[in-house]
């Protein structure tokens, strides 16, 4: 898709507002505090296609990377 130029967004990224708003409802957040965090979606998809033009890898990899990594770094807060 790449040299075709069509720029891909995993579906775990993009599904990702759906996710954060059953949560939300869940833990009975406010729509804004929904908004807030359904907001850094489109942050985190310049991050994954920065990344993945960076480092030559496709937007999957570049995605599960950076989720791997916000977990470790999760665990490393939690830890302290």
């Amino acid at each position: 898709m790449k040299e075709k130029g069509i720029s891909y967004a995993p579906d775990f990224l993009i599904n990702a507002g759906g996710i954060i708003n059953v949560y939300a409802e869940l833990e009975g957040y406010g729509k804004e505090e929904i908004r807030s965090k359904t907001a850094n979606i489109y942050n985190t998809t310049l991050a994954i296609f920065e990344l993945s033009k960076k480092e030559n890898i496709p937007t999957h990899r570049a995605a599960f990377n950076i989720a791997q990594q916000r977990i470790e770094d999760r665990k490393k807060a939690s830890n302290s």
